[in-house]
C-alpha cells in the first residue's frame, strides 16, 4: 500500500506541476493583450524597462536576448532576480510587459512551452565554458576512436569495440574533466577523435573538446532538444563538409556544420499538438530517419486538453537538402471523433504510438525498425507497444508485431476526465530495437519493455516472437526503460522498477541472445542520496553500454558501476553525487539521478551524464533542473 500512495502521490505532483505551469502559459501566450484585459505591455517597457535593455551594459541582457524568452520566463524574473528593478508594478503590469516582450511558444496557442516547464533557454545565457583555444583542427571520420549517433552504430547494439581501453583499465577511471549547463535533460556525447557534441533541453548544442570539455562552439536551438546527434560527411558540392544532425521541439529536424555549428537547414517535419522531439534521429546512405515522440499523455491530464490527435511517426529526409521523402504514421487511421469525455469534451482516437527511441537499420531487408509507446484512447492502435518494419525507401509498413493491446493510458487517472474507460499498464517499448547476429548468421532483434519483458524478434518471419522473458513485474516507471546493450553472445539490461508496487527488480542483467537464458543478475542495493525524494533509488533507467569484458550501467541514486560481462562482477562503482565538482569553468557543481541518455566511450575515455530533470532536489516536481546535471569525463587515472 505504502508504494501505491507513493506512485499516486508522485504522479499527481508531477501533473499538478506541469499544468500548473502549462495552464498559466496557455492563457498568457495564446492571447492578446486585449483579450487579457491587460494595460499597453508596450508603454510599460519603454517607462520601466528600455532605458536599460535598449542599451545594455556590461551584464545586463539586450531586448533581443529578451525576447526569446517565454512569457512565464519573464514574469518569473520579475518577481526573482529583476524584482528590485520591476518593484511597484503590479502583476497585471508585469503581465503585460512580460506578454509584449516574450516569445510565443513555436506551434500557436495550442503549444505548451518547454522552457515554462524544463528552464529558461541557452540564447538567454553566457557561454558555459572556456572557448577552444588555437586553430580548430577538421574533423576526421576516419578515426577509429568515435561513437557516433546513439546507439554506435545503425544496429543499435550500444557495443563499444574500440574503446581505447580494456576491462583491466577500468577500475582505475578517474575524472578528468566536468562540464556543467542550463537544460535538464540532455543528449548523450557524440565523440569523433577530439570532437565531442552534446545536446540540452536549453536548445543549446554543443561542440566540445573531448579531451579538455573547451568549447569549439555553441548554436543555440529556437527550442529544446535532447536527441544524440550524428556526424556525416556530406557529398561534394554540399555546403558543409561534414554536418551533424538533431531534432529540436519546433517540431523540426536541423542539420548544422560540424565544424562551425552554422545551421545548414531545418525543416518542419510534423504539426500535431503536443509533439516532444526526444528519440535521436538515425543516418543511412544519404537518409535521415526522424522519430516523433508526444508528450499528449501527460498533457491530457488537463481536462479541457483536446483529446487526442496525436500518432506517432517516423520521417525520412533527404540528409544533404532536408526535404521530406516520407512519412509513416504508427496508426495507419486519421483520429475521428468517438465519444465525450466525463465534462462533456469530444475525445478522438486513435491516438499515441510515440517512438520514444532511435530506429534502427536493416540493410540486408532494406528495413527500418522502430519500437513504439502506448495508446492514449480505447480506440484500437495496432501500432502501440510494438516493434514495427518499415521499408527504407518508401516507408511502407511490412510488419508490425503488437506485443501489448489495449494498453490505452493516460497520466491521472482514474480522476482526469480524458482517461480511457479501461486504463492499460503503460508497458511502452521505450528502447530502440536491437538487430544482433548470432555466431551462425541467423539475426534476432531484441528489444526491451516497461512490463520488464525482453523480446527477441525474427526479422525473417514478420518479426515473430522466438523468446520473450519477463525479468521483473515492471510498471509505468519500471521494467527496461532507455535502452540495453549487447556483445556477440548477450544483452544487457537495466530494471527500473521505481515505482513498481510489489516484487521490484532493480537493478542490471545478462541473459543470453540464443535463447534468452540468464547469465548473471546484479540487484543494486539501497544506499543513501543527497536528495530524500523517491528518486533516491536503485533503479537503472538510464541506457546501459558495453564494451569487450565490461557494462556500464548509472542508476537513479548517482551511483555509476561497471560488471565484468562474464560473471557480473562488480569491477568499478563510483557516485556521481557524492561531492561537488569544479567544472572547466571554475565553479562548482553538482551532479545527481543518472537517467535518460547513457555512457559512451571512445578514445579510451567515458563519458556520461549525472543529474535528470529536477529529481536530485528535494522538491522532485521541479523539472528544471537547477541542482543536478554535469557531464562527467572519465579517463584512466584522469590523464
Amino acid at each position: 500500500m505504502r508504494q501505491k500512495n507513493q506512485r499516486n502521490h508522485m504522479h499527481s505532483a508531477s501533473s499538478r506541476f506541469v499544468w500548473g505551469t502549462a495552464l498559466a502559459l496557455v492563457a498568457m501566450a495564446s492571447a492578446s493583450a486585449a483579450e487579457l484585459n491587460l494595460p499597453d505591455g508596450a508603454k510599460l517597457y519603454g517607462a520601466r524597462c528600455a532605458a536599460c535593455h535598449d542599451n545594455p551594459q556590461d551584464r545586463t541582457p539586450g531586448r533581443d536576448v529578451l525576447a526569446r524568452n517565454s512569457p512565464a520566463f519573464i514574469m518569473t524574473a520579475m518577481n526573482g532576480v529583476m524584482a528590485p528593478m520591476a518593484a511597484g508594478l503590479t502583476e497585471v503590469e508585469k503581465q503585460a510587459i512580460a506578454l509584449h516582450l516574450g516569445a510565443k511558444p513555436a506551434g500557436g496557442s495550442k503549444e505548451i512551452d518547454p522552457h515554462a516547464i524544463w528552464g529558461p533557454p541557452s540564447a538567454s545565457m553566457p557561454l558555459d565554458g572556456p572557448k577552444c583555444k588555437g586553430k580548430v583542427p577538421p574533423i576526421d571520420l576516419s578515426t577509429p576512436d568515435q561513437w557516433n549517433g546513439w546507439g554506435a552504430g545503425i544496429t543499435n547494439a550500444r557495443f563499444q569495440s574500440n574503446p581505447g581501453l580494456t576491462a583491466a583499465d577500468v577500475p582505475r577511471l578517474k575524472v578528468k574533466w566536468v562540464f556543467n549547463y542550463p537544460g535538464s535533460k540532455n543528449g548523450q556525447a557524440t565523440i569523433v577523435g577530439d570532437r565531442l557534441f552534446v545536446t540540452s533541453m536549453s536548445g543549446a548544442v554543443y561542440a566540445l573538446n573531448a579531451k579538455s570539455g573547451c568549447v569549439y562552439w555553441r548554436h543555440d536551438a529556437a527550442a529544446a532538444t535532447r536527441s544524440s546527434v550524428n556526424v556525416v560527411q556530406l557529398p561534394a558540392g554540399a555546403p558543409a563538409k561534414h554536418a551533424i544532425f538533431f531534432s529540436d521541439w519546433t517540431k523540426a529536424a536541423v542539420a548544422l556544420d560540424a565544424q562551425t555549428g552554422k545551421q545548414l537547414w531545418k525543416t518542419t517535419i510534423d504539426d500535431q499538438p503536443g509533439v516532444q522531439m526526444t528519440g535521436s534521429p538515425t543516418y543511412h546512405e544519404g537518409k535521415l530517419f526522424v522519430p516523433i515522440s508526444s508528450g499528449n499523455e501527460a498533457f491530457a491530464t488537463n481536462d479541457q486538453w483536446e483529446c487526442c490527435k496525436f500518432r506517432g511517426a517516423l520521417v525520412a529526409l533527404d540528409a544533404v537538402s532536408g526535404k521530406v521523402l516520407w512519412k509513416t504514421y504508427t496508426a495507419q487511421k486519421e483520429p475521428a471523433p468517438f465519444r465525450l469525455n466525463k465534462i462533456g469534451k469530444q475525445m478522438w482516437g486513435p491516438a499515441g504510438g510515440s517512438i520514444w527511441s532511435a530506429p534502427t537499420i536493416d540493410p540486408k531487408r532494406g528495413l527500418v525498425y522502430v519500437s513504439t509507446s502506448n495508446s492514449y484512447t480505447e480506440v484500437p492502435h495496432e501500432g502501440s507497444d510494438a516493434v514495427i518494419a518499415m521499408e527504407i525507401e518508401t516507408g511502407k509498413i511490412r510488419w508490425i508485431n503488437q506485443v501489448t493491446k489495449n494498453d490505452n493510458y493516460i497520466i491521472g487517472c482514474p480522476k482526469a476526465a480524458n482517461c480511457p474507460e479501461k486504463v492499460g499498464p503503460d508497458f511502452s517499448l521505450g528502447n530502440s530495437p536491437i538487430l544482433h547476429t548470432l555466431q551462425d548468421g541467423r539475426q534476432y532483434i531484441v528489444v526491451g519493455q516497461k512490463s520488464g519483458a525482453v523480446y527477441a524478434m525474427d526479422p525473417d518471419n514478420d518479426g515473430e516472437t522466438i523468446w520473450m522473458r519477463r525479468m521483473s513485474p515492471g510498471s509505468e516507471l519500471g521494467g527496461v526503460e532507455f535502452g540495453m546493450a549487447a556483445d556477440s553472445q548477450n544483452v544487457y539490461l537495466g530494471i527500473s522498477d521505481v515505482i513498481t508496487r510489489k516484487g521490484g527488480k532493480p537493478g542490471v542483467y545478462a541473459l543470453r541472445i540464443r535463447d534468452g537464458a540468464d547469465v548473471w543478475g546484479f540487484s543494486a542495493p539501497r544506499v543513501p542520496c543527497r536528495w530524500k525524494n523517491m528518486f533516491c533509488h536503485p533503479a537503472v533507467s538510464q541506457a546501459v553500454t558495453a564494451i569487450p569484458g565490461a557494462v556500464f550501467a548509472g542508476s537513479m541514486d548517482g551511483h555509476f558501476r561497471a560488471f565484468a560481462t562474464s560473471d557480473g562482477k562488480v569491477l568499478w562503482d563510483f557516485n556521481t553525487a557524492a561531492e561537488s565538482y569544479t567544472t572547466v569553468a571554475g565553479k562548482p557543481a553538482d551532479g545527481g539521478v543518472m537517467d535518460g541518455a547513457g555512457p559512451t566511450i571512445a578514445g579510451g575515455m567515458v563519458y556520461v551524464h549525472s543529474g535528470y530533470a529536477g529529481r536530485s532536489t528535494q522538491n522532485a516536481s521541479d523539472l528544471r533542473g537547477r541542482e543536478g546535471n554535469v557531464l562527467i569525463a572519465f579517463s584512466v587515472d584522469g590523464k
